[in-house]
């Protein structure tokens, strides 16, 4: 297994934890972005692009009433591999992400698409506006954040750019007995979630929550909706 670069000491890392965040993540990007917007389709171009797509029909779509006039936000899109297949199935398609250097790499990804847009973000998302979204999601990010207040952050900021009877799709780290990683989480072994406290979050946020998966493992997904 590759070694996970950091561009300073834990201590550091957990001492100015925003700040590493975006540096260790354009330094992965300048490594070799694919491995580490996922590492199981790394292998080659074809393997990664199949691997967008796969991701995008098994843990993303599944089991929604995709619209052609859909407006769909990615919250961490990386490099856009996940932006690219779906923007031939909706209207418009916006990808944040904190890291430059993953964007700067995302615009050669989705060249030539004209409705993939690109923006970075600290956490916040006031460039858009409010109710401007028919889909919300996010997909092997959140389990990278190293606190649980940046994680609620875009929950609270899905919320309002959402309409109205607007889905969100938030997959975390679920492995909640990981009791050490309240402590020491970083940039890569972001914080855990139970079942039951992601449904609280949620619905705190303003959200009606419909459906939880995954429960006590990695793959820890909630399908939430904006009440019309």
């Amino acid at each position: 297994m590759r070694d996970v670069p950091f561009t300073r000491s834990l201590p550091g890392r957990i001492w100015r934890r925003r700040e590493s965040m975006r540096a260790d993540w354009d330094r992965r990007a300048k490594e070799n972005a694919p491995f580490y917007v996922c590492t199981t389709g790394a292998g080659s171009a074809a393997a990664f692009e199949a691997s967008g797509l796969r991701d995008l029909n098994e843990h993303v779509v599944d089991g929604l009433d995709v619209r052609p006039e859909w407006s769909v936000l990615e919250i961490g899109c990386g490099v856009g591999r996940l932006l690219r297949p779906l923007a031939a199935r909706v209207a418009r398609v916006v990808g944040v992400d904190l890291s430059e250097e993953m964007l700067r790499r995302a615009r050669d990804y989705c060249a030539g698409l004209p409705n993939v847009e690109l923006h970075v973000t600290d956490g916040r998302l006031d460039f858009l506006a409010d109710g401007e979204f028919d889909f919300v999601f996010s997909h092997i990010v959140f389990q990278h954040l190293p606190r649980k207040t940046y994680v609620e952050r875009y929950f609270r900021e899905a919320f309002r750019v959402l309409a109205p009877g607007g889905m969100f799709r938030v997959q975390v780290d679920g492995r909640s007995r990981q009791v050490f990683r309240r402590w020491i989480a970083d940039s890569w072994s972001g914080v855990v979630f139970s079942a039951r406290e992601l449904a609280r979050r949620l619905e705190r946020c303003g959200f009606r929550v419909t459906e939880i998966r995954g429960a006590g493992t990695q793959y820890l997904r909630a399908t939430a909706v904006r009440p019309v």
